[in-house]
């Protein structure tokens, strides 16, 4: 089968590209050709079929007003996305799509050319974009459903949800209000949910049931990994470093109990828009580091390191690779019950939930895993099989290509 995989970044930026990259390896794998499609950018993959992407749009910088209506304007329609993915239909003749994140960059425009050309798609929904402007159900310091709730987008606009930017929320809205004009949704032939949660937002949203799936991302198991040397015992943070993703809540956490546990460490791994604020709030604090961004190498010999992977997030986490990742190098996990966390984590069985947005229920469960060493050394051995069991290649394959043969047929 020809399987046209469309995201729009060629670099692993987050979950989304993890799951692209590793969703084309296995695919490829399984003797299908895979037809990568994305957007031209200097910190992309090799790929020897790069000019037949689509031209990269720098949202980063402000170029002044006609400038930024006319980028404005590409995230509502982007031409030249639309014939850059025509070329390559008509090069490769692929027999369905599978499409992850095209929006901002890619548009709507992606999605109509695909249907033209009478190819079946199938979309993962890697996140809430769908029904959330700003991707995250999560604005103003709290969790949101108000545009899920009203059916429309104008509350992103009031509440100036993306980037806190009356000018990005009203793109926000506009896109979304265009999408629904459009009836994009109702043009993807099926989709995909990694977690149940998202599926049941997705169908409160008006997405038909028997139109939605729910597919959990799959782990590749890891060969032998050698811990990083340490010192001390320490707890682990990596991912972003978003206001959603509560590091702030973790670090205060772990601050209150530090002086019952002197010769424990709390290392941060990650990057972004509250990496600043972060360093000052531990400035000239030895017991905890912000170790800003790690390679694959080192990231994974810094999680087989640590006695405990903390998610403390305060916003409906859909399925975090982190979490997946702990397991399958045997570490338990400390997570908000939230969103699709507790579909990954068993309570007490493979790792630890608390109330999220709770400190004084996070400070007692991070006290009871340090005082319980050898107990939360069984839940990640535990872990890692259930992860392997569950959330294989293999298991993942044969599920995605019933639903591919499936839409095909049909």
């Amino acid at each position: 089968m020809k399987i046209l995989q469309i995201n729009k970044f060629f670099f692993i930026k987050g979950g989304v590209e993890r799951y692209f990259f590793d969703l084309s390896e296995l695919l490829a794998g399984k003797g299908h050709q895979v037809i990568p499609w994305s957007v031209r950018h200097d910190n992309n993959f090799p790929y020897p079929e790069q000019n037949d992407f689509a031209q990269f749009i720098d949202f980063s910088k402000n170029e002044g007003f006609f400038k930024e209506i006319a980028k404005g304007w590409k995230i509502i329609w982007n031409r030249d996305a639309g014939k850059k993915l025509e070329k390559v239909i008509q090069k490769h003749q692929p027999d369905i799509a599978h499409v992850h994140n095209i929006f901002t960059h890619l548009s709507p425009s992606v999605i109509s050319v695909l249907k033209k050309h009478d190819i079946p798609v199938a979309m993962t929904l890697h996140d809430y974009k769908f029904f959330c402007p700003n991707y995250t159900f999560f604005t103003n310091g709290e969790t949101c459903f108000a545009c899920l709730k009203k059916k429309n987008y104008y509350s992103c606009l009031i509440k100036k949800c993306v980037k806190n930017s009356y000018f990005k929320s009203l793109a926000g809205c506009l896109e979304g209000e265009w999408q629904k004009f459009l009836k994009v949704s109702q043009k993807i032939d099926v989709f995909l949910s990694p977690s149940s949660y998202l599926r049941r937002k997705a169908v409160e949203w008006g997405i038909p049931k028997e139109k939605i799936f729910t597919l959990p991302n799959f782990i590749f198991k890891e060969k032998e990994v050698v811990a990083g040397r340490s010192e001390k015992n320490y707890i682990l943070y990596f991912g972003r470093l978003n206001q959603e993703k509560g590091v702030n809540l973790l670090v205060e956490s772990f601050s209150e109990i530090f002086k019952n546990f002197p010769y424990w460490k709390l290392k941060i791994v990650g990057e972004g828009p509250e990496e600043e604020r972060l360093k000052k709030m531990v400035s000239g604090r030895e017991e905890i580091e912000i170790l800003g961004r790690q390679n694959s190498r080192e990231m994974k010999k810094t999680i087989a390191g640590a006695n405990l992977v903390v998610v403390p997030s305060l916003w409906p986490e859909n399925f975090p690779y982190a979490v997946l990742e702990s397991f399958c190098l045997a570490r338990p996990v400390i997570a908000a019950k939230i969103g699709g966390l507790p579909e990954l984590i068993k309570d007490g069985k493979t790792g630890i939930l608390f109330k999220p947005g709770d400190k004084g229920d996070l400070k007692e469960k991070i006290v009871y895993a340090i005082n319980n060493l050898s107990r939360m050394k069984e839940l990640g051995v535990f872990a890692q099989k259930e992860v392997l069991r569950k959330y294989n290649p293999d298991k993942h394959y044969q599920k995605l290509i019933k639903i591919y043969e499936g839409i095909k047929r049909n």
